[in-house]
């Protein structure tokens, strides 16, 4: 697989349970500061309150009373609502229980697709890349592997050494030559196909290296507002910077433009994928538990539309490859090889074409 190989950190056997442990840790957490947190645990009375009666929402808790204050329209002065004891127990329940159940499931939607499911399909474009003409080393360097395909060069050799006329120049002009840029432009749809692979498959280790850095940011960031909290910028994330297809997709030199085409993954896994690259990273810290919480969501909804700008750049680069193969495929010399003449000819048009001139 070579530079698309996943890291074993964030392979199936290692990812799965440290995504799972780490989840349920920042849950944890979050109920831990927030029944101990005084600002959070406020926070999430009130939120309970307002759950609980709709119709009459509260504007703000009044800690030293436990009570609420309500406001009760225009005109109308405030009223203050005294919580019950039994209320309380039932949202601390919650708090524990159920504020924050969604934790867990939405960081686990991010177990899938495993990027590995990726490499049946990008060895076999490798291996098909290689049977029409060898590996590319170099941006339009294709050295043919196969001996039925070097053969074609010896053929144009001995056409060209002992051979003269309209036959030779004809054979090598529609066969030949056509043959040999046809099989580099093979080997170059297949090559860029598994590189488009390999660049969706690193942007899916990526999204993993990146959700698990925000697992650890937050869960840090929780156990420091206990201590008296560090700055929100000490818990700055930020996804990971993908795939820039270049000039790859505006390309308008159809098949010949895709021989010396390289797909640029500006995340890479030999750079070690590295996070922080972001303009504006999300800051994850905050004053109470609630605070980190909405930082989280907004982080993940930032992670989401990456990796989504990722997969369409992807799917935009191989609409076009197939568009140009297509294309390609009416070209002679691309994909192409022009039909003989012999091509539907009927036994008198040959038997006229035998018979000797005048």
């Amino acid at each position: 697989m070579g530079n698309a190989d996943t890291p074993a950190e964030y392979t199936n056997q290692n990812f799965v349970p440290a995504l799972t442990q780490k989840a349920e840790k920042l849950r944890e957490e979050f109920v831990r500061q927030t029944l101990q947190d005084l600002s959070s645990y406020y926070d999430a009375l009130l939120e309970e309150y307002n759950k609980a009666n709709p119709d009459r929402p509260a504007s703000r808790i009044n800690a030293e009373a436990f009570s609420v204050t309500i406001n009760n329209g225009p005109g109308l002065g405030s009223e203050e609502v005294i919580l019950t004891d039994e209320e309380i127990r039932q949202w601390e329940y919650a708090i524990q229980n159920e504020h924050y159940a969604w934790v867990v499931p939405t960081f686990e939607s991010y177990l899938t697709p495993d990027p590995d499911e990726a490499n049946p399909a990008i060895d076999n474009l490798g291996t098909i890349a290689t049977m029409f003409g060898g590996p590319v080393a170099e941006a339009g360097d294709i050295g043919n592997r196969d001996m039925g395909l070097t053969g074609l060069q010896t053929v144009r050799d001995q056409m060209e050494n002992h051979w003269e006329g309209s036959f030779q120049q004809t054979f090598i002009g529609n066969f030949i030559a056509p043959l040999e840029n046809g099989l580099a432009c093979q080997a170059a749809a297949a090559r860029v196909a598994k590189e488009l692979l390999e660049a969706n498959k690193i942007s899916k280790v990526a999204q993993r290296k990146a959700i698990l850095d925000l697992l650890d940011k937050a869960i840090a960031a929780l156990g420091d507002l206990g201590a008296g909290g560090k700055s929100a910028k000490s818990y700055a994330w930020s996804t990971l910077v993908g795939i820039a297809a270049g000039t790859l997709i505006a390309a308008t030199g159809g098949m010949a433009a895709w021989v010396g085409a390289v797909i640029i993954t500006t995340s890479t896994l030999a750079q070690g994928l590295e996070v922080g690259s972001d303009a504006e990273p999300v800051e994850i810290g905050g004053i109470t538990a609630q605070d980190v919480a909405v930082a989280v969501q907004g982080a993940l909804t930032k992670q989401n539309e990456k990796f989504v700008d990722d997969e369409t750049k992807v799917a935009d680069a191989l609409t076009r490859l197939h568009q140009d193969v297509a294309a390609a495929r009416n070209v002679v010399g691309q994909l192409g090889v022009n039909r003989p003449d012999l091509y539907g000819a009927s036994f008198a048009d040959i038997q006229r074409g035998l018979t000797p001139s005048d």
